[in-house]
């Protein structure tokens, strides 16, 4: 995936062109100076440098007509040659330029030496007035030949802060990290090249390998939404890609929209028809949600003879024909052979049906879960729903453990009023104690969700139970309830009843520090902030809570900063966490850095899909302390757009000072 940047050198060639003119055949009347011990009498030392790009040029070219020979040859004359006018600048008193060190580390980095590679591109960065692009890049070259991806990574991160918006630098970066399989960190990258393509480079050579990338690096990290997006922009030009196509087959599978897996399927099918992964998808899914398709799509894959003689195909086949005999004991081996497999699982259950299979609860049960698993919930449901029918009228506790389930999965659907029905018929049903108190903690739960807004009766759901059993997750679910009510006293009070009984659960401490935040106890918020951290050292909403309460307040500003550094190490594609840090470089006064991390947030968050007013303003205000008012208001602007509340009155505010200051 990775692809080096190659940086030619013509600087200084016309030198060369000059120097055929200083060789006239005929003699000089006056004599000429001798500048250096290697050279004839009036050539300057500079003759040597234009010798030595011009030997270096050849060897690119001949490496380009694939001459290897010649191209070493080229190279180690480039070599000779500078080596000739280092010693006349040593003569002189002087030591290595920048450019000509440049080009002796190119040189040995092209004959294969990156150790010395490496020490000459330090040179040339130790006698630079300004690192250049081309520089840092070739650094980073020698360090991908000494095979050390991290160190490649750190060269370009070190001069990041200098080219912020460059498309090269943030395709490296994430090309390096996703090579690294790091993520996190190669979709910070990704995110902030599509961010500035979208607005500076819309026609970049990166635009669509980036959504291509993005779509991979939103499917390894679970944001399957996005990923479809992302692979949808891709796909829009490279609509022969199978991958791709197959990959966003798969992800509707995982979100169970077979519609959709089955649509980019048939493509698969229509533009291959060889292909036999997509084939044999399709014939699950045809299996698993369209039962009565499932035999004539099962016949068309005998006649294209896509049917093998072993796997799970053939054995969907026999069952979908209706042909049980021995099928009993294929499932079995097969699901003993491939837990994970979903499909297989569904079919033993099937069998198990038609043959009242005595262990049927047993496996439904188990089918279920796996399915839910699978993040199938819909397949869930169904299946739990099967299995409560062929309960018997007395099986009361069995038919609430089947309600509960079922609204697991209608809560995961999103379907929060069934969810709550279905647990409030489960509660009713048993009566079973400890039971009726988890079914009651995931009722009050299910009043906090969606849109339902109902945190009073979530409140009155958990108060009832508190009072039969003083547990302390119904505290802290009580605090969450009363936190959304904005009673932040009543929060605090649970909260600290929830660490009373479980002073170990750093979570208590973090949700009480935000609800003594509101009520502007700052002292008390930074101690609970302080203990959640100490208890979880991976906190990082902590860490970024406290980092950035510090930078709002002008507090220690190297813990602030440090804080952040480790928040954002630990989630470095989190937004919230790099608008905080990119505050306290505001706060520091280092406007670049608090630029280049406050993008970040803006990429990040537009690509979770939201618009974060706080960073547009934050940005804002970094560009008016760069004495860029135009800039400024304009983010100004839209964080107003973006902001939810009714007026902003201190922003219409700064907005109209500013644009005064512009008009005048």
């Amino acid at each position: 995936m990775f692809q080096a940047i190659k940086t030619l050198n013509y600087q200084f060639l016309f030198v060369f062109l000059c120097f055929l003119s200083v060789f006239p055949n005929q003699a000089d009347p006056n004599p000429k100076e001798k500048v250096c011990s290697l050279l004839e009498p009036g050539v300057p030392s500079e003759y040597l440098l234009s010798r030595a790009i011009y030997e270096q040029i050849d060897g690119y070219q001949a490496n380009n007509r694939k001459k290897t020979a010649e191209a070493k040859l080229g190279f180690e004359n480039s070599v000779s040659f500078l080596d000739k006018y280092h010693t006349c600048l040593k003569e002189k008193g002087q030591g290595p330029s920048a450019q000509s060190a440049e080009i002796q580390a190119q040189n040995y980095l092209e004959l294969g030496y990156p150790g010395k590679a490496w020490e000459w591109s330090e040179i040339a960065k130790q006698n630079t007035k300004e690192v250049t692009k081309e520089l840092v890049i070739l650094q980073m070259r020698i360090r991908l030949r000494e095979q050390d991806l991290t160190k490649a990574t750190e060269v370009l991160e070190h001069d990041l802060v200098s080219f912020p918006n460059d498309p090269d630098f943030l395709y490296l970066l994430g090309n390096l990290y996703f090579e690294r399989k790091m993520w996190n960190q190669s979709l910070l990258y990704y995110t902030a090249l599509s961010f500035v393509i979208e607005r500076r480079d819309n026609h970049s050579k990166y635009k669509y390998i980036t959504a291509k990338s993005l779509g991979e690096l939103n499917y390894k990290l679970d944001y399957p939404k996005i990923a479809i997006k992302r692979y949808n922009e891709y796909n829009s030009v490279n609509k022969n890609d199978m991958e791709v196509l197959f990959r966003l087959a798969q992800i509707y599978f995982v979100l169970g929209d077979f519609k959709m897996s089955k649509f980019y399927l048939e493509q698969i099918r229509e533009k291959n028809s060889r292909d036999i992964d997509a084939s044999h998808m399709l014939a699950e899914i045809y299996f698993l949600e369209a039962r009565d398709l499932a035999p004539q799509f099962f016949d068309t894959l005998k006649n294209e003879k896509k049917i093998p003689k072993d796997g799970i195909i053939p054995i969907l086949y026999q069952l979908v024909n209706g042909r049980t005999i021995g099928l009993d004991e294929k499932l079995r081996n097969f699901i003993k052979a491939n837990p994970g497999r979903l499909s297989p699982r569904v079919a033993f259950l099937e069998l198990a049906d038609k043959l009242n299979d005595p262990d049927y609860e047993q496996i439904n049960a188990e089918t279920a879960q796996y399915a839910y698993e699978y993040r199938q919930y819909g397949l869930a449901e169904k299946i739990l729903k099967r299995g409560k029918q062929r309960l018997k009228p007395t099986q009361v506790e069995e038919q609430a453990s089947y309600l509960e389930k079922i609204a697991n999965c209608q809560e995961m659907l999103g379907q929060w009023n069934h969810a709550i029905l279905s647990m409030k018929e489960a509660n009713v049903l048993s009566s079973d104690l400890e039971k009726k108190f988890r079914m009651r903690f995931r009722l009050a739960y299910l009043y906090l969700q969606g849109n339902l807004k109902k945190e009073k009766v979530s409140v009155d759901i958990l108060s009832e139970t508190i009072s039969e059993n003083p547990n302390p997750t119904h505290y802290y679910l009580r605090g969450l309830s009363y936190f959304q009510l904005e009673k932040y006293k009543e929060s605090i009070n649970d909260y600290t009843q929830a660490i009373q009984m479980d002073p170990t659960n750093p979570n208590f401490y973090f949700y009480r520090a935000t609800a003594y935040d509101k009520l502007k106890q700052f002292p008390e918020t930074e101690s609970d902030l302080k203990k959640t951290i100490s208890l979880n050292p991976n906190a990082s909403n902590a860490m970024n809570y406290l980092g950035y309460l510090y930078a709002e307040k002008d507090m220690f500003p190297e813990e602030a900063k440090q804080l952040l550094t480790q928040a954002i190490t630990l989630e470095p594609d989190n937004p919230a966490y790099q608008d905080s840090l990119g505050w306290v470089y505001y706060r520091k006064k280092d406007f670049n850095l608090a630029l280049l991390h406050l993008n970040f947030a803006a990429s990040l968050a537009l690509e979770r899909g939201f618009e974060d007013p706080v960073i547009y303003e934050h940005l804002g205000d970094v560009y008016l302390a760069k004495k860029d008012p135009v800039n400024a208001v304009q983010f100004f602007k839209l964080s107003l757009s973006k902001d939810k509340q009714t007026s902003n009155k201190d922003l219409v505010s700064k907005i109209k000072r500013v644009e005064k200051e512009i008009s005048e």
